[in-house]
């Protein structure tokens, strides 16, 4: 059986009663009458409509239309006031009607009356999918472990989730307070919009330089996002680092906060507790540290190990008459300072991912030119080194490659003693090094003591050369005209 519509009637004139109890089926319609408002107050909540007049109560109960929880439809006289009806019917649901002295009014009052009643259904179904919509929201906001936030246009709390117990606050205890009651004092200075902007003012700001604050409430590529703060405990004499990330446009979340009507922009965010990832970093900066200074120790005794194995050949070096011999034991002693050298431009530098190879073969070349006495003989070393890192590995190949060519040049090229230059040079080109090693001096000397007619290393300095470039995959190549070049091409 169809469900009885009930229908509240305050109305003033006798007549107008009747002709409403005529018009509305019994059938259809349960009419519940009132004559004061205070009958209409203890008839509203078993009513599903209001229909008045403006004259009911003196007109005080069209005025209150708005407050009451249900439709109405309300009766006008044609000289009833625009403006006041439009202050009366302001819920959608509400509607009015004209009375006309043939009251054909009458015939229109069931139709609206199913209309008004079909729009409040409706309002209520999706004022209920709004609520269940909200109350989904507010349990995923409650169960996010980071705290998340809304500020009014003051930067004042106007929403707080559970997790911000973690700082011993409750929701309701920061509503109403500034944001500044949960930021370390020292950060205040670094995060209040007011107190930035007055550095930067009459200063153009771009995207990189502009001040970034969670109050600025900008959007786009301005917004707040990745600033890290300290945050205040309420109980305990604690301070946490956490990253906040923070955006304005409240609308753009479709949340709708009647506290930022008319009063600018509010603010929403979220607020990430990087604690404890802080704590790791530390430690891993600490670690890292401790392995780069025991590293950096390595090389050190390293190169004093080497520079006592250099110093032991020179000791022995002075018992042997022989002089080939005892040349033998210097080029060792050159070959073994030479990677010294490598070991102490890392401990110098505490770069430990490779070489500076500028400042490396200027030492080398230093100390190329007082072993082989090069001012007295009137040769000069040049270098051309490109300003790159070199691997460890490859900084030592370099250091015995340039040693042993170095010392071929200055034993067969400069014979006559007359005056020369060796010129070194590292370059990067594309995906590859070049490393050439060039003298002026007499290219047939070193072509007769060091290659055979196919040009095959023969000397026993040659195939180390050789060895080495292999090591470094890289591929070797000599010229002999107008002086002695060697010339590496290896991968970078």
């Amino acid at each position: 059986m169809q469900k009885k519509i009930r229908v509240l009637v305050a109305i003033s004139a006798s007549d107008t009663l009747k002709s409403i109890e005529d018009k509305l089926d019994s059938q259809q319609y349960t009419l519940n009458f009132a004559e004061n408002l205070q009958e209409v107050e203890n008839l509203m909540s078993v009513s599903d409509l209001i229909l008045t007049d403006t004259d009911f109560a003196f007109g005080s109960l069209a005025d209150w239309l708005p407050l009451w929880p249900i439709p109405a439809i309300l009766l006008v006289d044609p000289e009833y006031s625009v403006a006041s009806l439009a202050k009366n019917i302001v819920d959608e649901s509400s509607t009015f009607i004209p009375k006309d002295t043939q009251g054909q009014w009458l015939v229109y009052l069931p139709i609206l009356i199913k209309k008004a009643l079909a729009i409040r259904e409706s309002i209520n179904r999706q004022n209920y999918n709004i609520l269940r919509a909200e109350s989904t929201y507010m349990d995923v906001l409650r169960s996010i472990p980071d705290i998340v936030y809304v500020l009014d246009s003051d930067g004042f709390f106007v929403y707080l989730n559970e997790a911000v117990s973690k700082l011993g606050w409750k929701p309701a205890e920061l509503i109403g307070r500034h944001f500044a009651e949960i930021v370390h004092p020292d950060e205040i200075s670094d995060v209040s919009r007011n107190i930035v902007l007055l550095r930067y003012e009459g200063i153009k700001t771009g995207d990189e330089s502009a001040p970034k604050l969670f109050d600025e409430r900008r959007t786009g590529e301005r917004k707040t996002k990745g600033l890290e703060i300290r945050l205040k405990h309420k109980l305990e004499p604690y301070w946490a680092n956490t990253k906040l990330d923070s955006w304005g446009e409240v609308s753009s979340l479709g949340v709708n906060l009647p506290e930022f009507q008319g009063s600018g922009i509010g603010t929403i965010g979220i607020i990430h507790d990087i604690s404890e990832r802080l704590l790791e970093e530390q430690c891993i900066q600490r670690e890292l540290e401790s392995r780069n200074l025991i590293i950096k120790e390595i090389h050190h005794r390293i190169k004093n190990n080497l520079q006592v194995v250099s110093s032991l050949l020179s000791l022995e070096s002075s018992s042997v008459q022989d002089d080939k011999a005892k040349e033998v034991f210097r080029e060792c002693q050159s070959h073994i300072q030479s990677m010294s050298l490598v070991h102490e431009q890392i401990y110098r530098t505490g770069d430990l991912s490779g070489v500076e190879a500028p400042a490396y073969f200027e030492r080398l070349t230093d100390y190329l030119s007082n072993f082989h006495d090069a001012s007295i003989k009137n040769i000069k070393l040049n270098t051309h080194i490109e300003n790159t890192v070199l691997s460890l590995d490859s900084a030592i190949s370099l250091a015995i490659i340039t040693t042993e060519l170095v010392g071929n040049s200055f034993k067969h090229a400069f014979k006559e003693n007359l005056p020369g230059s060796i010129d070194i040079s590292l370059q990067k080109l594309e995906e590859n090094y070049i490393y050439t090693v060039k003298d002026n001096g007499n290219s047939r000397q070193i072509a007769k003591k060091s290659c055979t007619s196919q040009g095959a290393a023969k000397g026993i300095g040659m195939e180390l050369i050789s060895a080495l470039a292999e090591q470094l995959k890289g591929k070797m190549e000599q010229e002999y005209e107008n002086g002695t070049q060697t010339r590496i091409v290896f991968p970078a």
